[in-house]
């Protein structure tokens, strides 16, 4: 390719808002018996972590890659429960998180991930039970997703976003180091199973969402009932156990349907294969299942003594923190109309920004859609309903391309709108391409 070529190839990519990032620079390798795990920095200065090997591996792997870092996560997460709980000693609260969460979650989690945890224990030189009650923390946040396959996509293939609306106040107080800096994409490629990313920190081994070398995205919102239970598979191994084992959207459903039940989650999963995506509404005791033409698209019901009314549109799917099937909503406990920030007004706002370009949406425009949807509830001069973002993707199963945005900065020192990830440049990959990587 010409200098001109590249040049021209550089600059078009550039004007429509993202990179393809083309230098990295290796930063470590690390060999264990079945596989060798390294890490990378790409131009831009994003983290990227390549893992082989059985799942204790990895996590060993991670942990001697990114030791520091992955300490770092645990101490910001600490500072968020000093935040919340200022009273309470970390001691106290990780014994209760382990005692009353974790014990009762872990006879579900797949052996797999509970010897990925310990690798990364015994790596690091963290304690074990730490690790444990770190990952049985959910927190309820107003995430957003949608998808758009057949007529309402610009070449009938499948795209897929994800908004993951977390705090942006973990934050280690002794370096005043956030979380959303660290952030982390992790290409797993398991002794057994199949290949996959996920979008991350260091030393979080759950899953929010992800797409696999099956052509499976998953997109996870949270969504509150009446009906939680903690002795279940929890919402990030269940997403987790979904992209590493599941090669057709059956096997997707059938894995993310699979008991028990712990909590009110709504989820987007999609196949790029046929494509198709199908929407989950879940809590302990329901499971709602359908697609773009299911009951649930154009339902009508009562909530808070006000009539809700959906309508649905040929291969368009969206949803925020409300379900919108009748079973799931007589479970629902959260507010759907309120401030500009709610469940139903985000949920109103996001649909029809889609279906003003139904039939010409793709990978960029689902992005900017969401980007653009967010930025518009958080709007000068009072920046109030600014919903903390984390970090923003758009998927591509089909051909394994995404998009990826995280927030950067310290909320503390400067807007939530500003750090958020929907003000934050975006950069493009490919799964396959980084599957293909050596360092």
């Amino acid at each position: 390719m010409s200098l001109k070529k590249i040049v021209n190839w550089a600059v078009a990519f550039a004007i429509l808002g993202f990179s393809f990032c083309l230098n990295a620079e290796t930063l470590g390798v690390y060999k264990t018996e079945s596989g060798a795990g390294w890490l990378e920095k790409t131009g831009n200065g994003q983290l990227i972590l390549h893992l082989k090997g059985t799942y204790y591996e990895m996590g060993y792997q991670q942990g001697k890659l990114l030791k520091n870092e992955c300490l770092l996560t645990m101490n910001s997460v600490k500072g968020l429960l000093r935040d919340y709980l200022p009273i309470a000693p970390f001691g106290l609260t990780r014994k209760l998180l382990y005692r009353y969460i974790y014990q009762k979650e872990a006879p579900y989690i797949p052996p797999e991930f509970q010897e990925e945890m310990k690798g990364l224990a015994d790596a690091t030189g963290a304690k074990l039970k730490d690790i444990q009650a770190l990952h049985s923390m959910i927190f309820l946040a107003s995430c957003s997703a949608s998808a758009a396959y057949g007529k309402a996509s610009k070449d009938g293939s499948l795209y897929q976003t994800r908004s993951l609306d977390y705090p942006l106040n973990f934050i280690d107080r002794k370096t005043g180091t956030p979380l959303q800096n660290q952030n982390l994409i992790v290409v797993y490629q398991p002794q057994s199973g199949v290949p996959y990313i996920n979008l991350t920190w260091p030393g979080f081994l759950g899953s929010v969402g992800g797409m696999n070398a099956r052509k499976i995205s998953v997109s996870e919102m949270t969504d509150d009932s009446r009906y939680e239970s903690r002795a279940g598979l929890p919402m990030i191994f269940r997403i987790k156990q979904t992209l590493s084992r599941a090669e057709s959207l059956d096997q997707a459903v059938a894995l993310m349907t699979q008991g028990a039940l712990e909590g009110g989650y709504n989820f987007i999963v999609g196949d790029g294969k046929i494509p198709k995506a199908m929407v989950l509404e879940m809590d302990a005791k329901s499971v709602y299942l359908g697609s773009w033409d299911g009951p649930a698209e154009s339902n009508s019901y009562y909530y808070g003594r006000k009539k809700y009314q959906y309508h649905s549109a040929e291969g368009l799917l969206v949803r925020t923190n409300h379900p919108l099937s009748k079973d799931l909503i007589s479970n629902h406990t959260g507010p759907i109309e309120g401030a500009k920030g709610e469940s139903g007004n985000r949920f109103w706002d996001l649909q029809a920004r889609l279906e003003k370009e139904y039939g010409s949406l793709d990978l960029i425009r689902m992005m900017e859609i969401m980007r653009e949807h967010y930025q518009a509830m958080c709007g000068a001069p009072d920046f109030e309903d600014c919903s903390s973002t984390i970090y923003q993707a758009a998927f591509a199963p089909g051909t394994g391309d995404f998009l990826y945005a995280s927030a950067y900065g310290n909320p503390k020192k400067e807007s939530e709108f500003k750090v958020s990830a929907y003000n934050q440049p975006y950069q493009k990959y490919n799964l396959y391409e980084l599957l293909q990587r050596k360092p």
